[in-house]
């Protein structure tokens, strides 16, 4: 099972809109929220606001199977429950959902894994010094 992970510093003023938005879901739109999930093959989502000295975080968590099939899913599906949750968090978010989540940029800057051998790191990218 993978996890996909998305982190998004939220615009001034939109906590209580995404507050609300997260109880339609947990409520009103279960149903639908749940049909969505099993089409994208969606088990679990977890969303949590983070308090931070000058702003929040929201953390939005994902466990599939498979990440990129899923943010496919989510960025090309027509069904209009699919539709009406992207056009929700494109206005909350002011940018257009189905751009980033169609084929999202990412660079692993470091990893660790206790498979290694002690006191061994990974650095997968080009670190040049100054």
């Amino acid at each position: 099972m993978a996890q996909l992970q998305i982190a998004y510093l939220l615009r001034p003023g939109t906590q209580e809109r995404w507050r609300r938005l997260c109880q339609e879901l947990a409520g009103s739109r279960l149903d639908q929220l749940e049909a969505s999930c099993r089409q994208a093959e969606i088990t679990q989502v977890q969303v949590r606001l983070v308090q931070l000295l000058h702003g929040e975080l929201m953390l939005i968590t994902l466990h599939t199977q498979e990440t990129h099939q899923t943010l496919q899913e989510l960025a090309t599906s027509k069904r209009p429950f699919d539709r009406w949750l992207r056009e929700q968090f494109q206005a909350l978010l002011g940018w257009n959902l189905q751009e980033v989540l169609a084929d999202p940029q990412v660079d692993l800057i470091f990893a660790w894994s206790a498979e290694r051998s002690e006191g061994e790191a990974s650095l997968p990218c080009d670190i040049s010094s100054s």
